[in-house]
């Protein structure tokens, strides 16, 4: 008897080309609801982290009786005040379970030391990262290396404490002052809750900012080659708005975020001048050219929030709230939200 073998099976070559056709066509439908998810995860991270720190100030107040300034500004040892600006952040690290990194600062110091290098005076604590200071959405990674006498990598920080609108010009003229500006947390403040007249609901206290990145202390040709999510221009002259639409000089003298330590505006405060991730305006930094030690050198922003969240910026209020601010809020509701006692009334509308 004859026996027959059995007959193969198999695809064709046209066949392969439409299965790896449908498998394509179905990971590209698929990974970007990975991504989504992902990021979905990271603003998530991202909210919570602004939540401990506002909950940190509220437990700051609590115990001090008011709200932690935006940069400390004491005259230590005669030193001009701009010599302190020990941050909110490091302030308000002992609320945040920072015990160590707390104690890695000396606070009966200035920030910078009075004599050359002008180095940071605590630089176990500069070195440290803390997860509760970075956005998960952004890159996470040191922006300033080998600088103020510190060997290696300084920690920096995504956020940043509200000043006020930017339109205030305080004890020195200049837009973006940190001196008695209107919002809650500005240099040298004492606000208690009782103060937040405009209701805490409506005031906002944390928001968040990106890392910069680019060139340091490097003039442009023109303003097309500024990034202004990433970077920031310093005028060498008063900030305002002609100055700061004019400069060409690009991340003078460190980039955005470098330190979490300090409270000046590059680091750990911003304003409501510009709307969120303001994409014609980069942000505009410069130090006060006068010569009164208190306020003499310090720095003034025109800063705003930013981040890689799709069409908004995470802003804690000071009712304890967390709310997602889009990017194209009415500015008088932006600015509005920035004030402490302006006595707006505010349309919940982000």
């Amino acid at each position: 008897m004859r026996m027959h073998s059995a007959r193969r099976v198999a695809f064709t070559l046209v066949e392969l080309l439409v299965v790896i056709a449908i498998i394509g066509i179905l990971v590209g439908l698929l990974l970007p609801a990975v991504q989504a998810a992902r990021e979905a995860a990271r603003t998530m991270q991202c909210s919570n982290n602004i939540r401990q720190l506002g909950l940190a100030a509220h437990n700051h107040e609590s115990a001090l009786k008011v709200l932690p300034p935006a940069y400390r500004a004491q005259s230590i040892g005669g030193a001009p005040a701009y010599f302190d600006l020990w941050g909110t952040l490091a302030l308000l690290t002992p609320y945040l379970e920072q015990t160590n990194v707390y104690n890695a600062i000396d606070l009966k110091l200035t920030m910078y030391q009075l004599a050359p290098p002008y180095g940071i005076q605590a630089p176990v604590a500069v070195k440290t990262f803390v997860p509760t200071f970075m956005c998960p959405s952004d890159s996470g990674v040191a922006v300033a290396s080998n600088v103020y006498a510190i060997d290696g990598d300084l920690a920096p920080s995504n956020y940043a404490f509200c000043l006020g609108t930017g339109t205030t010009r305080g004890k020195t003229g200049w837009l973006g002052s940190p001196w008695d500006a209107d919002g809650v947390f500005f240099a040298s403040g004492k606000v208690r809750i009782t103060d937040i007249k405009d209701g805490t609901s409506n005031t906002a206290g944390v928001s968040e900012r990106l890392l910069g990145e680019g060139p340091e202390s490097t003039t442009f040709a023109s303003r097309a080659e500024i990034r202004p999510q990433r970077m920031y221009v310093n005028p060498g002259a008063e900030t305002n708005d002609a100055n700061c639409d004019a400069s060409l000089r690009v991340n003078y003298s460190q980039r955005r975020g470098y330190t979490w330590v300090a409270g000046e505006p590059r680091c750990s405060s911003y304003n409501h001048y510009y709307p969120p991730n303001d994409r014609s305006h980069p942000d505009c930094v410069a130090n006060f050219s006068g010569t009164d030690p208190l306020t003499r050198s310090s720095g003034h922003g025109l800063s705003t929030a930013r981040s890689n969240h799709t069409g908004g910026v995470m802003t804690w209020f000071c009712d304890g709230s967390t709310h997602f601010v889009s990017d194209s809020i009415d500015m008088v509701v932006w600015r509005s939200l920035a004030t402490r006692s302006g006595g707006e009334v505010v349309q919940h509308d982000f």
